[in-house]
């Protein structure tokens, strides 16, 4: 049996509420997907049984999305509030009606994120503070406005923030060209 499946079955041995939290991001750092699907799976059920008071999440998507924040943003050139903006801008983008509806079909869609295209991609295993930041923004955190789509070394629309390194120079986060489409929601809120 994996390590990580071992702790949560030594767990619930012992009647004590695994930290599925914990568990996940283990998982996702280690890169073992078999204990990640178990896990997101047991967790969730829990959630709907309203034993545990947290949000579900897929773990395909949690590994997926933290692989991409570390492999655009790593982890030591920049910090966590930058990684934080690729990752809701990836999940920006998913939900405007401007890109493809799913976390995979946005991360693939060609020509966006370029990380995609390497080989060790696919392998990639992201480190804690990316996986940590991945997992908080699948729960719903959210610092940056919907409509924050683009992240470019120039400005290519309104900008949002904008981050600067000494090697890279400025990176922008920028608006959507067309706020129409976000104004209600900013307006009235989500949904």
């Amino acid at each position: 049996m994996l390590p990580i499946l071992l702790s949560l079955t030594t767990c619930t041995f012992q009647k004590e509420t695994p930290d599925y939290r914990e568990l996940l991001l283990q998982a996702v750092t280690a890169g073992d997907a078999e204990s990640g699907r178990v896990l997101a799976a047991e967790r969730n059920r829990l959630i709907a049984r309203r034993v545990l008071d947290e949000v579900p999440v897929d773990y395909d998507e949690l590994q997926l999305l933290a692989r991409v924040i570390f492999a655009e943003a790593g982890d030591r050139l920049h910090g966590d509030e930058f990684r934080a903006c690729v990752g809701e801008l990836v999940l920006n983008r998913v939900a405007s009606p401007e890109f493809p509806d799913t976390l995979e079909e946005v991360v693939f869609q060609r020509g966006q994120f370029l990380c995609t295209l390497q080989p060790e991609f696919s392998d990639l295993r992201p480190s804690r503070s990316c996986a940590e930041i991945a997992l908080r923004l699948l729960e719903g955190e959210r610092r940056l406005a919907p409509q924050v789509l683009y992240q470019s070394q120039w400005q290519i629309g309104p900008a949002y923030v904008r981050f600067f390194d000494r090697r890279l120079g400025y990176t922008y986060f920028c608006e959507s060209v067309y706020r129409d489409l976000y104004t209600q929601e900013t307006e009235n809120g989500p949904g």
